[in-house]
This record gives structure tokens, sequence and C-alpha cells, in this order.
């Protein structure tokens, strides 16, 4: 919501995060930079090429400092922890050679804890392992794996286990070390991971999987693994951080698939790669999934990844059509679609403007992003971009009060946008609408919940000349009969005020909002309210309803109305001389509309108002 800022990240917080370039602790980065935060990595040496893929991460030029440390080294890790808010210990071998994994794993968390105890963070966050949970052979197979449950360590020895035990003895030290010293702690313990590498090096849960695409195996053994993406656990990470109430053990998990699951998996989105079909032990009964919980991490709120739900997930060279691509919201959708791994064709009116740089520029864009001259009126144009894409995106549209430049644009840009997609035979067009066509309405009481089944007046409009708003309303309108008729699948965002960090290198208007404040233009606030809603969860909601199955007609996004005093009384100080005083009539209060976020558990993760006024 926009005026809790609790669980944000303060401007200038300064996170440590051990062995940066790693598979998981790339990815927290990442996220940590994309959520605002300055990231100090630690690294064995900073100009390794194979760290180059962190400085060209989003916020790394301006938010990231590499810098030289190793787990044995105390004073080097102190260097790199002094002045940091919290620590992310993610650094650890990956090895069965017990000098190699036991020794590093367990000093260097030793040294790291004390480190940030004399730094004096906030948090520690601990990267441990399902090693540390997991291998105990006389468990029954129908107690529930949870945090509760550790590895047996004789067992761990016995097997000559020694990444196991090495795990289970650091988390074990990790602990013990914590509580002496006073340090709050908090542990991840992922199962096998699983995603998109962001380091330029193959690592070890990735060969798991290359092992069945390259051909060196040539069946799969009769045994379970759990699993859970990359993305999730970097998440868990970052939730168990700001969370003030996490504490203890995490269980980051979200399946246990049978390896002949696996390799089903892999055929089916690699046909053409020599995937294993046949199992090694066709003899004995086929192994059973074991139980496990990761309630302490969805009480967190995060929404796991799953792998054998490809509904949620692009499928490999799926292509999408966005248009008029450089606006606010359009930019934001475009950034999103290709770090989910689509293919994106966006739609301007000059490829070679400038104002379009900041889309070539984005994270895989220089393969996955092409920019197509179209303009709303040019039906061949927008034919030629739509034909062939899986899917629209339809955000391109005129932002005036004009009654020339605004409606006939509007409406006749729909309609040939909607038959471009019924030619083209897209799976769906998003298209995105706006709270100007559903709360506009005198008539309509207070006590009423704004929600998708209402409509803003039109002859209201008229009658006031709000032709923004009017476009906006007839132009959906002109969507959904043209959809019906050409039998296009239609979902509809409904954003209300769309606030957040620019990605575009111009101020567009809902931004204008929020500057005339901030630059002494206006003296005075009027007494109103106003509903808002953060950009990239309206870039998520167009994400989310193009990839469910099953959809509503339209789905709102709005997270909370305030009015313009609680905002800036929350977000600025009231020292600030450009920040207007209240208007005459402050001490009478508008009573707030209610509006009902019918998406609201689909975006829950997506809390991210506390921090966008602060980038």
């Amino acid at each position: 919501m926009p005026i809790d800022n609790t669980n944000s990240p303060v401007s200038g917080q300064t996170m440590c995060v051990t062995g940066a370039g790693g598979f998981i602790a790339s990815w927290i980065v990442k996220l940590l930079l994309e959520k605002g935060y300055t990231v100090r990595g630690t690294v064995r040496n900073p100009d390794d090429p194979k760290n180059v893929h962190l400085r060209e991460l989003e916020g790394a030029k301006e938010r990231l400092t590499l810098c030289k440390a190793d787990l044995l080294d105390f004073e080097s890790l102190k260097l790199a922890i002094n002045g940091c808010h919290g620590v992310f210990h993610t650094a650890s071998p990956v090895t069965d050679d017990p000098e190699q994994m036991v020794e590093p794993a367990v000093d260097g968390t030793k040294n790291v804890i004390i480190a940030a105890a004399e730094a004096k963070v906030r948090r520690v966050v601990f990267t441990s392992s399902i090693g540390a949970v997991y291998m105990d052979p006389n468990r029954s197979p129908d107690v529930v794996v949870d945090e509760s449950c550790w590895s047996d360590l004789d067992f761990c020895k016995n097997t000559r286990n020694w990444y196991c035990y090495g795990k289970a003895v650091a988390e074990q030290a990790a602990w013990k070390e914590a509580e002496e010293r006073g340090v709050d702690l908090v542990a991840v313990n992922p199962v096998l991971v699983l995603g998109p590498l962001l380091q330029p090096t193959v690592n070890a849960s990735i060969i798991h999987i290359l092992k069945y695409l390259t051909g060196s195996a040539k069946t799969y053994v009769n045994s379970v693994q759990a699993y859970v993406h990359v993305r999730d656990v970097a998440l868990a990470h970052i939730l168990v951080y700001e969370a003030p109430e996490a504490s203890g053990r995490y269980l980051c998990a979200e399946s246990v698939l049978h390896r002949g699951e696996v390799v089903d998996i892999l055929a089916k989105f690699f046909p053409e790669y020599p995937i294993p079909t046949k199992c090694s032990d066709e003899k004995n009964p086929r192994a059973k999934p074991y139980k496990f919980s990761n309630q302490k991490l969805k009480d967190l709120g995060l929404e796991f990844t799953s792998p054998v739900d490809s509904s949620n997930s692009p499928v490999s060279g799926e292509t999408v059509c966005v248009t008029g691509a450089n606006g606010f919201i359009v930019s934001w959708i475009v950034k999103l679609l290709l770090e989910k791994g689509y293919t994106v064709r966006g739609t301007v009116r000059n490829p070679d403007d400038p104002k379009n740089d900041h889309l070539r520029e984005l994270e895989g864009a220089k393969e996955r992003l092409t920019l197509w001259k179209a303009d709303l009126l040019d039906f061949e144009g927008l034919k030629l971009a739509i034909n062939g894409s899986h899917g629209v995106f339809h955000t391109a549209s005129p932002v005036t009060n004009d009654y020339e430049q605004m409606v006939e644009p509007a409406v006749q840009g729909t309609k040939n946008v909607t038959i471009a997609a019924a030619e083209a035979k897209v799976r769906r067009v998003v298209f995105t609408s706006s709270s100007g066509a559903i709360y506009l309405d005198p008539n309509r009481s207070h006590d009423v919940v704004v929600d998708e089944s209402c409509r803003s007046d039109l002859d209201y409009l008229k009658t006031a000349a709000n032709w923004y708003c009017y476009g906006k309303d007839v132009a959906e309108q002109v969507a959904w009969a043209e959809a019906k008729e050409r039998g296009v699948d239609l979902v509809a965002v409904i954003p209300v005020m769309v606030l957040g960090p620019l990605l575009q290198p111009y101020v567009n208007g809902s931004n204008v909002h929020i500057l005339k404040y901030l630059n002494g233009s206006v003296k005075t606030y009027a007494n109103s309210i106003q509903a808002y809603v953060h950009v990239k969860d309206t870039a998520l909601a167009h994400i989310l309803v193009y990839e469910r199955p099953r959809k509503p007609p339209a789905a709102t996004s709005v997270p909370e109305v305030c009015s313009t005093a609680e905002m800036w009384w929350r977000f600025w100080p009231r020292s600030s001389q450009n920040i207007p005083s209240p208007p005459s009539n402050s001490g009478v209060r508008m009573k707030k509309t209610q509006e009902k976020n019918r998406s609201s558990s689909q975006t829950k993760s997506s809390r991210t108002w506390g921090w966008y006024l602060h980038q």
C-alpha cells in the first residue's frame, strides 16, 4: 500500500553479499539493486572477468561495489561488512572434498558472524542448504520435512557426504556464534536450485539438468529430488531480511519430483535434445516423493514458481507485441517481459528516435527486443508488427484532453489492434484501460465499492469535457465489442494514477502530478483524494493476466486511496520549503471512496510503495 513503507528499505541502506558472483548470490544482488539498496559484494578478485555480469546489472553502476575478500581472511571480511546495515552470507565451497569444504564453510561462517557483530548490522541472512535438513536415514517417510529437521552428522560422515556435512556444521556454528555475540540471524535452507544463470559459468545444480540435455546421461535414476527456482530463493533471502518478524530457519522448496518427471518436463520444452526415456532401475518400485513444508515462507508472502506449471512461464521463443513501447507503463512491461525471457516487438512512431534508447539498454534487449515503426491509425504497420506474435499488450494511447487528438486515435487505434490481433490469431490481447473508464459517475454513492463492474457516465464526461476519460471509456467498450465479434481473448487492466521510477528519459503526465508539489509551482494542495498504484505493480498485473489461463473480464490495479496530504506527510519532511501548506479548509476531511482490488492476492509479494519515491 502506498503509505506503508515498513517493509521497504530505507534510502541509502547498504547490504553486504558474500560470494556475490555465485548463482544464488548474483540473483540476490540483482534483486537488491532493483529494490534500491546499495550493495557491497565480496569476491576473491573484483577484476576477474567472471564478475562482469554483476557490473552489468541494473543499478550496479551507481550502487554496487565489489570488495576483495576471502572467507578465511577475517580482516578483508571486516572491511567489506563495516558500515553495512545487513549481511547476506551466501559464499560457500561446493565440493565433496572434506578439506576444501568443511573448514572454509565453518570458519568462514564464524568470521562473517563475528565481523557482522562488530559492525552492529541489523540482521544476517545465512544461506544454508537442504543438506543440513534432510539427510537422516532414520526419519520415517511419513514425516513432513520442515525447519525443525536436521541431518544426521554421523550418517553424512559415514557416507562421506562432506558437502551436506559441511553445510550442517556451518549452520550450527552460525547459530552458536550468533547467540554468543547477539547477532540477529535468519537461515534460508534451499533445496536444489534451478533457473536462469546470471553468471557466465555453469554451477553444480544446473549440471544436474544439463547432463540430461547433452546426452551424457543415457538413463535417469529411480530417485526423487526437491526443486526451487533461483528467483524464489533470492526473494526468500530478501523477505526474511526485511520482515521484522522473521526468525529461525526457512525451508525454501517448491516441489519434489521423481527424475522421470524431470526428464518429461525437459522433453516437453526441449524436444530436439537427446533426453533419456528409460530409468536405470526398472526392477524396484518407483521412488515416492517425500513430504515437506514451506509454509513459513508462504506466510511471509512468497509465491513459489512451479517447475511443472508452464502456464505461468513463457515458452521458449514466445513473442509478444507491445504497442507504444516507449511510454511510462509500457517501458516497464517491456522490461519485465524481457526479464521473464519473452521476445518482444515494441511499436513506436520512430525506432531511431533517441527517446527510445532506454529500451535498447534494458537487460535482454540486445537479443530479444525489436522496435517496429507503427502508428495506431496505421493498420498495415500494426499488422506487420503483430503478425507472428503469440500475444499483444495494447498500451499505446494518446494522453490529452483535446477531443480530436484523444477520442478518434484511442478508439480507432484500439479497433486496429484488435483486428490485427484477430487476423494473427494471437493467444490473448491485454488492453490498458484507465480508472477514468470506471470511476467518474456523479450519481454513484460513496458507499459503493468501486470494482470492475463499474463504468463512468459518458454523458457526464461529455458535459464536463473530460475527453481523456471519455476516450479511454469508449475505447475500452469498443475493444470488448470488437473482441467479441472477432473471437479475440481480451483482458483489460484498469490502473489508477500510476507513479514510480521512470525508465523513459522524459516526464509523463502522472508524474507531473507529483513534481508540481516538489518544484514549488503550487503553493497549496487540493482537498481531494486520488487512487494510486506503483508502475511495477501495474506492469506485473498486465503480465499476470496475460499468463493466467483463466481470467476475470478486467483487473483493477489499485492498492489504496489516500489524500494528497497523507502522501506528503508520510514521505517528505514538513520542513521542505516546496511542500505546499494545507488548504484553507484542511479541517474538513473528504471521505475516502472504497476501492476493491480483486487482484491483490496475485501481487501481494510486490509491495514496492515504500521505496519508489526514494530512487
